[in-house]
């Protein structure tokens, strides 16, 4: 059966299912941006602080398999419900009780982590449910976008927070009035296709449709998905270093104040919304089979901006480098996705395989926050961490060049190979 694409409808649930990632990913940028006073405040290290990260990312990690099992049973807006009331929790316990009790923040942290691991699975459901395979690039390039989009938001906005509340906990207030409002708009306009209008279902072969549904455990017995999770740990662990520390990095070696560190860190956030609208039209140019090529290419660059990022000397050449930094490293996200469809044993265990991106993704989080901190506090310098950097940059790049082998095969199965390609 025919199903219908209607456009404007899909991309109006796909908005708002954007917007409370994006409510997300300023719940998570909050404390990067304002650990400087928050170190100051309660008298703790750099690695004490990077705990605000790590305990989100920790409980981010252990629900990343589980969201994906959460999201086959109960769906992209349901999860994203209760990702967000969860979140709401999360900050006003931040806010009210951990603004004076540095163990009760980590906590906050922690609830916060729990809603954090549930939403980073649901727009992509929502993209494979609403587009066609081939329509899918754009908007997982725009949807990749969700987490610059918040960081711009926060970063900029927290030196008038500060200034307006005294306190480091005005971007606590701001985030979890953001989820409020971010809340109701799901409530009344995301919805999931009728199954007569789901793209994925459409995916599943027409003589398995009636069959019972695949489990979790047969949507983990595709090697494309766990190569997929590898090469995501490269970019989630730059990803990771960069977001959790690059404003206390400009501080503490360049000099520059909070605000100041805060607003130019935000240039590769500016640099990722170009670079994730503009690529995401170059991918739905590209053809589904050659997406994993370009991954390749945008893994070892990926690697490569991680080996530089911590060793500029001047603000001067930080200025072009976040520029570079930001149009390379969000090509990466919208391409990931958009393999992802037919790197699953099936379609039906789309889900599971996102899920278990997630985990390389939530793992490097965590990861990429705690080697950086410990690196920094131990041998004393942000440089050492390029060590670590190098040796993530080469089991990424190994993996991708496997995954590129890997997706042949695959495409050859579901006879999406033309005879050139063969």
């Amino acid at each position: 059966m025919n199903k219908t694409f209607n456009a404007s409808k899909a991309w109006f649930v796909v908005i708002i299912s954007l917007l409370a990632q994006v409510a997300f990913a300023i719940g998570l940028m909050k404390a990067p941006a304002t650990m400087g006073p928050i170190i100051e405040q309660f008298g703790i290290s750099v690695t004490e602080a990077g705990n605000l990260m790590n305990a989100n990312g920790v409980v981010a990690l252990i629900l990343a398999l589980p969201a994906g099992m959460v999201m086959q049973k109960l769906g992209p807006r349901l999860v994203t419900i209760i990702a967000l009331a969860v979140g709401i929790c999360g900050n006003l316990i931040g806010l009210f009780i951990g603004a004076h009790d540095f163990g009760v923040l980590i906590a906050s942290r922690a609830i916060e982590g729990f809603a954090y691991g549930l939403i980073v699975v649901t727009t992509p459901q929502f993209v494979s449910m609403w587009f066609p395979a081939q329509k899918r690039g754009l908007p997982n390039g725009v949807t990749s976008l969700w987490f610059s989009f918040g960081s711009l938001i926060i970063l900029n906005l927290t030196g008038v927070l500060m200034t307006v509340t005294g306190s480091w906990t005005g971007d606590w207030m701001f985030s979890a009035g953001f989820m409020v409002v971010i809340l109701v708009l799901v409530l009344l306009f995301a919805k999931e296709p009728a199954d007569e209008n789901n793209f994925l279902e459409a995916e599943i072969p027409a003589e398995t449709a009636g069959e019972k549904k695949p489990s979790i455990v047969d949507g983990l017995k595709s090697p494309a998905t766990w190569l997929l999770l590898i090469v995501f740990f490269l970019f989630g662990y730059v990803n990771s270093a960069f977001s959790s520390y690059y404003p206390t990095y400009l501080s503490a070696d360049l000099g520059l104040d909070v605000a100041s560190a805060n607003s130019i860190t935000s240039i590769a956030t500016a640099a990722m919304m170009v670079s994730g609208i503009v690529f995401g039209i170059v991918l739905n140019k590209v053809k589904v089979t050659k997406r994993p090529t370009i991954l390749l290419v945008i893994a070892v660059l990926v690697g490569v901006c991680g080996l530089i990022m911590f060793n500029l000397p001047s603000v001067g050449m930080v200025i072009p480098f976040l520029i570079v930094f930001g149009l390379v490293l969000q090509t990466f996200p919208g391409t990931a996705y958009s393999v992802a469809p037919e790197a699953a044993a099936s379609p039906a265990t789309v889900a599971v395989t996102m899920g278990v991106m997630g985990i390389g993704q939530n793992f490097s989080g965590v990861f990429g926050t705690l080697i950086t901190s410990l690196f920094v506090d131990n041998m004393g310098t942000w440089q050492s961490v390029t060590i670590p950097n190098a040796i993530f940059m080469v089991l990424g790049v190994v993996c991708a060049v496997a995954l590129v082998r890997v997706m042949k095969k695959q495409y050859k199965k579901l006879g999406m190979l033309d005879e050139a390609e063969k």
